[in-house]
């Protein structure tokens, strides 16, 4: 459900005419093919500030069948699985006008092909009716989300940092431009569990956009560089690109949805159980939106409020624009516009916000329609002049906005459920130990856990009684079989995958077994079995040759200590 007032901003954008000029490249298992943008009849973009989408269709003359000379070099290669990718420029073309100072570069965008489409014009010729002309038709897209998108990686990283992470999956065709801190600190495991046959997976562009989010950061697209920036903050101040008021049709300010929750973080360790509350000046008791934790270190409660205090962003109000006329510059995603000092716009009939009187405002969202005058083919149309019906609107936010703008993305699940085998370095190879490593700076026990799947990484974690009451110490032994549950940056145990050697019985006992120790020679036994469908109870210890047993069964009791031969 929607406004109607902003239902018909959004769908009812004037419609206005522009001559422009428009270069194509399509590039396709290497090979370059050039369109005529005359050719060109249809186009949709969306530029946002993280990337793009965009769809266009063209006409491509093929009259070799009727003795002609225009020859269809896009027909193979379109129709093959071959990687294609896409170049597209447009120039608004208005020679009655003298400022070409104002239009230094075209729009520009550089993307790939997602879904192609086919359409050939047959022409009646005798008994035959060979192909005069193919429409094609592509939709296309940035190069994180191409890639990204079909991209569902399970990986394990230790001692690396987000940006080690995220260079690992970029590839060739993904550029990225890191300036933020947080990325550059090294952890001491991340794992990136993007598992496919998840009931909603995420796939590694949305764990992308979920780390960008979770840690408070932006992603900044540079559509001259085709790069993508990973920053902190927004970028503070800019040369303003001049506006004509004669492009604007009108103004509509959006004022977003207020946050009136106030954010609680709720740790549950008993031994220092705290709510700390993050303030919201806008709050409406009771809302709250709580994030559990479950830590001993006061220093992780924290940096998550911390976090979820920066999180926590109060919306400026939005400005969006319809326009009637093609920019002679182009207003590009995070350009800046300044209509506080410009005079013009008290000439223009125009209601500008008050909030783009007050301050400059940067742009965030462009959107564009095109529709040729002319949708058939032509017999013979060169050149890079079309004749187009235009849609164009602007969204725009003041400069100090803060609210980093995403797109929608699926939350990665975790954990991830692998097997890891314990690490002891006490004792000898084949001696069952358990060891414990403390960390220096919180003081937390921990197990070492070495991955297989994984190159033998090791992780680390709480040296903890699971699923055991504290009554029972029985640590993890070394090369013991151990399930993993693996979070983003964290790992615990969650269960045991294997028997000790001697410590399984026969199942014609139906016994219990109890093994201690650090190898059968060295151990302390405790067994309950039946024989005849009589209990037995045995306790048997041994050290290499010296053994001692107590053995209690029906009408019989042993004592026994000896030494082996």
């Amino acid at each position: 459900m929607t406004s109607a007032l902003w239902d018909e901003f959004l769908n009812n954008s004037p419609v206005f005419n522009e001559r422009l000029e428009l270069t194509l490249e399509l590039t396709i298992d290497g090979t370059v093919i050039k369109v005529w943008g005359a050719n060109v009849k249809n186009f949709e973009i969306e530029l946002l500030g993280y990337g793009f989408n965009g769809c266009l269709d063209f006409w491509v003359n093929d009259d070799t069948e009727l003795a002609g000379d225009s020859e269809d070099l896009l027909k193979v290669p379109f129709q093959t699985l071959k990687l294609a990718e896409v170049k597209l420029e447009i120039q608004v073309v208005r020679p009655d006008r003298k400022d070409t100072e104002r239009d230094p570069d075209p729009l520009s965008i550089r993307g790939y092909v997602t879904d192609k489409y086919l359409f050939e014009q047959a022409n009646r010729r005798g008994n035959s009716s060979p192909v005069a002309a193919r429409r094609y038709g592509i939709k296309f897209c940035d190069a994180a989300q191409f890639f990204w998108k079909q991209h569902f990686p399970c990986e394990l990283y230790t001692q690396k940092a987000l940006k080690d992470v995220l260079d690992a999956h970029k590839g060739e065709k993904v550029t990225l431009v890191h300036t933020s801190e947080s990325l550059s600190t090294q952890k001491p495991m991340i794992y990136v569990g993007l598992e496919r046959d998840r009931p909603k997976p995420a796939s590694f562009y949305d764990h992308f956009i979920w780390l960008i989010d979770r840690h408070n950061l932006l992603v900044r697209y540079d559509f001259k560089e085709n790069k993508y920036h990973i920053e902190d903050t927004k970028p503070e101040d800019g040369t303003p690109v001049a506006m004509d008021f004669e492009d604007a049709f009108d103004f509509i300010a959006r004022f977003p949805e207020v946050p009136r929750w106030k954010p609680r973080i709720r740790n549950s360790y008993t031994e220092s159980p705290a709510t700390q509350l993050v303030e919201n000046e806008q709050v409406v008791a009771p809302l709250t939106q709580d994030f559990l934790l479950r830590t001993p270190l006061s220093g992780e409660v924290d940096a998550r409020v911390t976090l979820e205090t920066a999180r926590l962003k109060l919306p400026n109000p939005e400005v969006h624009l319809r326009c009637d006329r093609y920019p002679t510059r182009m207003i590009m995603p995070w350009d800046l516009i300044d209509l506080t000092k410009d005079k013009q716009w008290d000439l223009a009939a125009i209601a500008v916000p008050d909030i783009a009187l007050a301050k400059k405002c940067r742009c965030y969202r462009v959107h564009i329609l095109s529709r040729a005058h002319s949708q058939g083919q032509a017999q013979r149309e060169i050149g890079a002049m079309g004749e187009f019906a235009i849609q164009l609107q602007f969204e725009f936010e003041p400069i100090d906005e803060t609210l980093v703008r995403l797109p929608d993305y699926v939350i990665p699940t975790y954990p991830s459920l692998v097997e890891g085998k314990i690490v002891s370095t006490i004792g000898a190879d084949d001696e069952e130990t358990y060891d414990i490593e403390t960390d220096s700076n919180t003081n937390l026990d921990s197990y070492k856990v070495k991955v297989p799947l994984w190159a033998d990484q090791i992780v680390k974690a709480p040296f903890e009684p699971l699923r055991m009451s504290g009554h029972f110490y029985f640590p993890a032994y070394k090369n013991e079989r151990v399930l993993l549950a693996l979070e983003l940056y964290s790992a615990r145990i969650v269960g045991f995958l294997d028997w000790r050697v001697e410590g399984r019985l026969p199942k014609e006992g139906q016994g219990n077994h109890l093994l201690t120790g650090k190898k059968p020679l060295s151990s302390t036994s405790i067994s309950h079995v039946y024989e005849d469908d009589k209990p037995v109870f045995t306790i048997i210890r041994k050290h290499e040759k010296d053994h001692q047993t107590i053995q209690a069964k029906e009408g019989y009791l042993l004592i026994e200590v000896k030494e082996e031969k």
